[in-house]
This record gives structure tokens, sequence and C-alpha cells, in this order.
């Protein structure tokens, strides 16, 4: 079954608040926002999505011209909720299977309060957990990126690896690719779902998130109001990096040796502990509320 799926319940009450309890409760799936910064894969609506694949529901089952309707308004199919409810995860992974590209991917933007932080590390993972859940995600960085990822920075594009404007697939992570350019516009043409550019130290304005040490560069991070991604709970306290920062953290990222083991070795994000990922996308899922 596909998990941390993200979708966007576009539903009247109550039935809105009874699919989103199940569909996180029971499925593992994300429900975000349509237009938030984690991008939605699909929506249970009652009605169009933009260009959303979505499935229409229903309160009890419903009539034949009920069915009609829905699906001549472009419904993958219909589900009566509850009877039909376990159909919900065969849907869906088929909906993944045959999702072509879309025109627009979203963005966001990951950027560093000083090099060396971890920000490439963050955006890889962020980038495989968006793969891992059904969506294709291109992750925009420098050679070091590329070579966290496995991917050996120094071939020159139209050779099988990282050349300018090229976008290479991440062993091990189906759905996830990376490019390496020096624009951050790089995959301004690429036709996935999702875009994640490693800013690196730079701070664009339209900068989605910050990561930083748990030092003196979350002084730099107070003076913008943007989510703060906080790697490794030394030299300062949680409490005291909170103090610096002047506002909780998103989500704290522990120092792992088995994290620094998956960069060397080239394995970022498929080798990250599973509880480091578990911890991001915890993170991932408050940026929603963060947003509104």
């Amino acid at each position: 079954m596909i998990e941390d799926l993200p979708v966007t319940v576009a539903l009247p009450a109550p039935l809105h608040a009874a699919v989103t309890a199940w569909v996180e409760h029971d499925l593992g799936w994300q429900a975000v926002e349509a237009d938030g910064p984690l991008p939605p894969v699909l929506a249970l609506a009652i009605e169009p999505c933009g260009d959303l694949p979505w499935i229409a529901f229903t309160e009890g089952p419903p009539a034949g011209s009920e069915v009609r309707r829905h699906l001549t308004a472009g419904a993958v199919d219909v589900v009566a909720w509850p009877q039909e409810r376990t159909r919900l995860p065969l849907l869906a992974a088929r909906i993944s299977a045959q999702r072509g590209v879309r025109a627009n991917a979203s963005r966001l933007i990951v950027s560093g309060t000083a090099g060396g932080v971890g920000t490439s590390t963050v955006a890889l993972a962020i980038g495989g957990l968006l793969a891992w859940s059904g969506a294709r995600a291109l992750v925009v960085g420098d050679s070091r990126l590329a070579t966290l990822a496995g991917v050996d920075p120094g071939v020159e594009q139209g050779s099988p690896g990282v050349g300018t404007g090229v976008a290479i697939a991440v062993a091990g992570v189906p759905g996830l690719s990376v490019v390496r350019r020096d624009d951050d516009e790089a995959a301004a043409g690429w036709s996935g779902d999702v875009v994640i550019v490693d800013a690196g130290a730079r701070f664009p304005s339209d900068t989605t998130l910050l990561v930083s040490r748990a030092d003196g560069g979350l002084r730099r991070a107070r003076v913008v109001q943007l989510p703060v991604v906080i790697v490794g709970a030394q030299p300062l306290a949680a409490r005291d990096a909170q103090r610096l920062l002047g506002r909780p953290a998103l989500v704290y990222l522990p120092l792992s040796a088995r994290v620094a083991r998956a960069g060397l070795q080239g394995r970022v994000p498929a080798s990250l502990p599973g509880s480091w990922l578990a911890t991001l996308r915890a993170g991932l899922a408050r940026l929603e509320q963060w947003s509104r």
C-alpha cells in the first residue's frame, strides 16, 4: 500500500472530517492544502480540482446518473463512503502508475544559514520523501549535492551522469532525479510534480525553508519569518537554540553517524535512517500549518 501520499480532501462537512481522519490514520496518507508547500498528487472531491487527478466521493451508494456525472467531469472513479472506502488504496496505486507528467511543477527552495549546515542533505531527503509518496521530484543543486546522491558531478552534458541541465535518476529512489546547474532556473521546463532547489547559503526572496546548525547561524534565521530545520542539538541545547531563533524550530534533526555515512557513500536519501526521515516527514506536515 502507498504510504505518506499527499492528498487534498475537498469535500463538504461532515464528510470532509470523516474521510480526512480515515486516510491519515488508517492509510497513513497526508492531507494537505491544494496550494500548500507540499503539493498533493491526488484529490478526493466532489468536483474537479484543477489539473489534479481526482476520485469522486459520495455519501452512500450513488445513483447511476451521479456516477455518470462525475465520470463525465473527469473523475478517475467514484467511491461510495463508507461502503467502498477500501477501494481507495487500489485506485491511488493505479493513478500513481498511470499518472502523466504535469506542465508546471511546484517549487520548494531550501536555503542554509551558512555553507555545510546540511542543506543538500535536507533537500535530497525532501525529494526522497515526495518520491516515495508517489510524486516525480527533481532536486536542483551543485556538484556537492550530486555527489551526495551518488551521481558523478564531473560528467559532461549528454553523458550518463549529471551535466549542466541534465536530469538523472537517483539510484534506489524511483521518481527522484537530480540536476546540476548554477542557475536556479535549470528546472523551469521540467514537467514533473515538484522541484526542490538547494540554494545553499544564498537566500532567494522566495525561499521556502531554512536549514541551520544549532549555533550562531540562528541569528541570521531570526530576522526572517521562515520555517527553520535545525540539524544537530550541539553545541547548543534545543531550548538555547529556540532562544537564539526567537521561535520554535519547524523540526530538529539529530546529528547521526548513519547520515554522515550515507553522504560519504553517495547514498542520500536512499540510506538515510528511517527515524531521521520520519522526523523530517513530521516537520513537512507542520510546514502546511506554518503557511496558513
